[in-house]
């Protein structure tokens, strides 16, 4: 018997440009597991580029959510799909 298990891991990094030099600010690791439910690690590494360019931190962040919740999405769809249930 075969079994799969069906995992996501999504890492995104956050960076900006400033004085010509591309620096990473935030780096965030979201982990999908097989029932949809995800875990999200965030490791924030310059809070003052953060601060000072918060809309535009805040833009990807948004981004970063519609993308976990179509992966969430995906994998209830596959559930169904099986006829598995995450109840």
């Amino acid at each position: 018997m075969l079994k799969v298990t069906k995992t996501r891991q999504t890492t995104a990094e956050f960076f900006v440009t400033e004085n010509g030099e591309e620096k990473l600010v935030k780096t965030t690791v979201v982990n999908t597991g097989n029932d949809a439910v995800s875990n999200v690690f965030e490791t924030l590494h310059e809070p003052e580029l953060y601060a000072k360019y918060r809309k535009e931190m805040r833009k990807h962040e948004a981004e970063l959510r519609e993308l976990r919740y179509a992966i969430e999405d995906e994998i209830l769809a596959d559930l169904e799909k099986s006829g598995e249930s995450t109840e």
